[in-house]
């Protein structure tokens, strides 16, 4: 008497490993049909399997010693690397990217797509250094 067809229920639930939170690293690509770049810190949507969630990315490019260098918005039509503070998924889980999720906006709303290289609490990502000033004391080899 209580069974409706036309009205599911969906149960669902977690491993033990996904309910902690912690940083996630991806390997990030714009999408073609988006128009702007992707400004560093800037909020995004991240939708991880039926997980959602905002926060503000870092995006960073792997230099030769191996180290990851912060960069200021998304190459063209490369992958770079991005640093998300949020729950932890899976290796090798694919991610979707929204600026906003308004169906109101007339143009493509898939920002950027997103697969998870490494979980871990603590990433090192690095900026650049600019000195500005003038030198005290040169020393010539």
């Amino acid at each position: 008497e209580n069974f409706d067809p036309t009205r599911p229920l969906l149960v669902g639930g977690l491993n033990a490993s996904e309910d902690q939170m912690g940083f996630t690293q991806l390997r990030l690509k714009k999408h073609r049909w988006h128009r702007k770049v992707l400004k560093n810190q800037d909020p995004l949507v991240f939708s991880v399997g039926w997980r959602r969630f905002q926060a503000l990315p870092i995006y960073s490019m792997q230099d030769a010693n191996s180290r990851h260098r912060m960069i200021k918005y998304t190459p063209e039509h490369m992958h770079c690397h991005c640093t998300v503070f949020g729950p932890m998924v899976p290796q090798n889980t694919g991610v979707v990217c929204f600026q906003t999720l308004s169906s109101k906006s007339a143009s493509f709303r898939i920002s950027a797509t997103a697969v998870v290289l490494e979980v871990d609490h603590a990433m090192k990502v690095m900026k650049k250094l600019k000195l500005t000033g003038t030198p005290l004391k040169v020393f010539k080899n």
